[in-house]
């Protein structure tokens, strides 16, 4: 059994959409309350295959559906869309499930996806070509989830770092993904040859073709760690209003990982007014330091969230504010990080969103005791210097119990206009993992007017 914390929270509305029932279920009725800051609404889980499934991304669409992003099983890239209350939309896909394989058997995932002002979508992920090797994918889909012929013919493109090695494990996977104003797709990941890690990025014209211009044939390599048998991998990127690209993730730092932040010029290279040489590692804990997730402010400084093994020997979630050029902004929890313990065992932030009030949310998962596995969906609440906010949840954060087994998001998806945001993962309701989808109301809803001059922006 799960031992539970202590949480304030209404009623809540559980619903598993299996592939044949989601039609009957049809579209759900919407709350008779608004969801006070952090309280749950709407617990969707969606078994896609009769593997495991799991969804890495989610976008929202102007109807205030949202189009989750993962992998069914091992084996195909899968999509699904729930309506603005949390049914399944049976005009995506198959009764609101696309499934796609993009690696002609031999199995492929989405980990990032975006949506575009035109209604289509872009992911990337990893699809393997073989027992040893795995490359980048980036696929483009239309509205309805269907793969988007446009893109080189088929609707995806497949980039190997390295086409051949010394027998060994030659790995290359895409972790997130953007989308430039002139269409092209720029992606950024990891590539690993039976050897240290590396960060790595690819950019595509929007009809799937390399750019020559960026990197070396539209791939970059590059390892930004302080020693050069040491692991770097890119987690999330965003591009700049002026073209120039930020990424974060990890990079080994005198003997452990570190924080990464990097900036990349319009044609890959690194950015010398940018950190040290184009590049900043923070080491925030004793080791296992890494950003998953990255929020840039209006002022351009930027908020980057992950994890870190911090006292005693757990790991925490952790926040980092940035200046502009990759300084560390001491206004913001002390000199720059804030960490916080969820629950009593790890905690990971794998997602970070910011409310145009200048509240910031954090999620992922916490486990749920130190002596037991299983974990809980883990969301966390921030003013705009990094305290808590108060007001949201049980004092600024919320643990939710989805099922009894491994309950992780993955994903967070604002819906203003919705009054109410979406976080995405995984969840184990049965003997198999499947997409979940957990609503949750807006931090600092009722108070975000000013009524508390302490903290409201």
């Amino acid at each position: 059994m799960k031992l539970r914390l202590p949480i304030r929270c209404l009623p809540v509305r559980r619903i598993t959409l299996g592939i044949s029932s989601a039609l009957a279920l049809g579209v759900l009725s919407p709350p008779a309350y608004a969801l006070a800051p952090g309280e749950d609404g709407v617990r969707v889980t969606i078994p896609v295959s009769a593997l495991a499934d799991a969804a890495a991304a989610v976008a929202v669409d102007p109807d205030g559906g949202i189009v989750l992003a993962g992998g069914a099983g091992a084996e195909s890239s899968a999509l699904v869309r729930l309506t603005r209350n949390g049914g399944l939309d049976s005009g995506f896909g198959s009764g609101g499930i696309a499934i796609n394989d993009l690696g002609i058997g031999q199995g492929d995932s989405l980990r990032a996806f975006v949506r575009l002002d035109d209604g289509r979508y872009v992911g990337c992920g990893s699809v393997f070509g073989g027992s040893t090797s795995a490359d980048f994918v980036i696929a483009r889909f239309n509205a309805n989830g269907s793969l988007d012929t446009s893109l080189d013919g088929v609707g995806y493109v497949a980039t190997p770092f390295l086409l051949s090695g010394a027998g060994g494990l030659l790995f290359d996977q895409c972790n997130a993904v953007a989308v430039q104003p002139d269409g092209m797709i720029v992606s950024a990941g990891l590539t690993y040859e039976t050897g240290p890690s590396s960060v790595a990025l690819t950019r595509h014209t929007s009809s799937g073709v390399p750019d020559s211009g960026f990197g070396s044939g539209g791939k970059v390599d590059i390892n930004p760690s302080s020693a050069p048998n040491g692991n770097a991998e890119a987690h999330a990127l965003l591009l700049l209003p002026d073209g120039k690209i930020l990424i974060a993730g990890f990079a080994y730092d005198f003997g452990h990982s570190a924080m990464l932040v990097m900036r990349l010029n319009t044609d890959g290279t690194p950015d010398a007014t940018f950190g040290n040489g184009g590049i900043t590692r923070t080491p925030v804990g004793t080791s296992e330091d890494m950003a998953n997730a990255i929020v840039r402010l209006p002022d351009g400084r930027f908020v980057v969230a992950g994890s870190a093994i911090l006292t005693d020997n757990r790991r925490d979630f952790v926040l980092a504010r940035y200046s502009e050029n990759g300084v560390l902004d001491p206004t913001f929890g002390t000199g720059g990080i804030v960490s916080t313990p969820v629950g009593p065992g790890d905690d990971r932030a794998y997602a970070i969103a910011r409310m145009p009030w200048g509240r910031l949310v954090a999620a992922g998962s916490a486990r749920i005791s130190t002596s037991a596995g299983g974990t809980d969906i883990a969301v966390v609440a921030y003013n705009a210097d990094g305290t808590l906010d108060r007001y949201f949840g049980d004092a600024g954060k919320r643990m939710v119990d989805v099922s009894d087994f491994d309950d992780i998001a993955y994903g967070l998806a604002p819906d203003l206009d919705g009054q109410h945001f979406w976080v995405v993962g995984t969840a184990a309701p049965g003997s198999t993992q499947d997409f979940a989808a957990v609503e949750l109301g807006l931090p600092d809803t009722i108070f975000r007017h000013g009524f508390d001059t302490a903290t409201a922006p």
